[in-house]
């Protein structure tokens, strides 16, 4: 599995700008190393949640985009692993099971070869009730997840005006089957029609990435000071 994996990771960096991917030294010089991952949820065949013509693949990608270069001037180490319109499960030979399987385990993969420090998987809600609105983070069971999520939750709730509090992911194969310590951001409701129209603002955007950019500094000053 590690020569797949490798050959995959390859792929990415190769098809990826310079200025998406930052590497520097590691275990494996073949290998970027980076502090994060941003996890851009869905793409290509896959849409994810739908509003008539509105898609959550694209406010992903455009949210990930701004992320990525607020992390990146506060000199993080950051892959972005995707930067288009894109299934990851394409690139995905090395699993079995269908075409989502494979996405998922496309992006875990990912994580588990090049062992950032965390991985931030960004996503765009729904619910039943149109009235549900605001962020959710989930964790994985573990304490460097739970802390990363709370602190990225404290930090979209003042985006928002909200006092939701983070949930633990017993069920998502992301969260299982990714060691570092990961969360899955859901950075709004497509179904509520308040975040739906702030979810395709550029300002708001901008917002979101400048708010997951604070809460990391925060973890990153809490968890491996200077």
């Amino acid at each position: 599995m590690k020569q797949y994996m490798l050959m995959i990771v390859l792929s990415i960096i190769l098809c990826v700008p310079n200025s998406q991917v930052a590497a520097a030294a590691n275990d494996d010089p073949l290998l970027p190393n980076a502090d994060i991952i941003l996890d851009v949820g869905h793409g290509g065949i896959d849409s994810g949640t739908m509003f008539g013509t509105i898609e959550e693949k694209d406010m992903n990608l455009a949210i990930a985009k701004k992320t990525y270069k607020y992390l990146q001037k506060r000199g993080y180490r950051v892959i972005i692993n995707r930067t288009e319109d894109y299934a990851l499960s394409d690139d995905n030979k090395w699993s079995y099971g269908g075409r989502h399987r494979k996405d998922l385990a496309q992006r875990s993969g990912l994580a588990n070869t090049i062992k950032p420090r965390m991985m931030l998987s960004l996503h765009i809600n729904w619910s039943k009730k149109s009235s549900t609105r605001g962020p959710l983070v989930i964790y994985q069971n573990q304490s460097d997840s739970i802390l990363l999520a709370s602190l990225l939750q404290e930090s979209l709730n003042r985006v928002y005006g909200t006092e939701e509090l983070p949930v633990l992911g017993k069920k998502y194969y992301v969260l299982k089957n990714t060691k570092c310590p990961s969360v899955i951001v859901e950075l709004g409701f497509l179904s509520n029609r308040s975040d739906r129209k702030l979810l395709g603002e550029s300002h708001h955007q901008t917002k979101l990435a400048k708010a997951i950019t604070q809460a990391v500094d925060q973890y990153f000053s809490m968890t491996h000071p200077k």
